[in-house]
């Protein structure tokens, strides 16, 4: 980091707790669940997580919404 921050100093500081947030964030928009985010980053609970990343998980509700939606759709064919 030193080093690219001598070549380029415009090259954005990078701290263990920067990273540590981007980690969780890549985990959380890549769908990995709640539990796992919380043990990967060792918050004592997952209210913790959610409290902490809340934000991040914006589209939950639309995304139940067409599951729910799918799975009907799929029983109905089925019936």
């Amino acid at each position: 980091m030193k080093r690219a921050m001598d070549d380029d100093p415009t090259f954005r500081r990078v701290t263990p707790h920067g990273l540590r947030h981007s980690a969780a964030s890549l985990a959380i928009s890549a769908g990995v669940n709640v539990k796992v985010v919380q043990r990967m980053l060792g918050h004592k609970s997952a209210k913790v997580t959610l409290d902490t990343y809340a934000a991040l998980f914006p589209d939950d509700i639309d995304n139940v919404t067409a599951d729910l939606d799918r799975q009907r759709a799929e029983q109905l064919a089925g019936s």
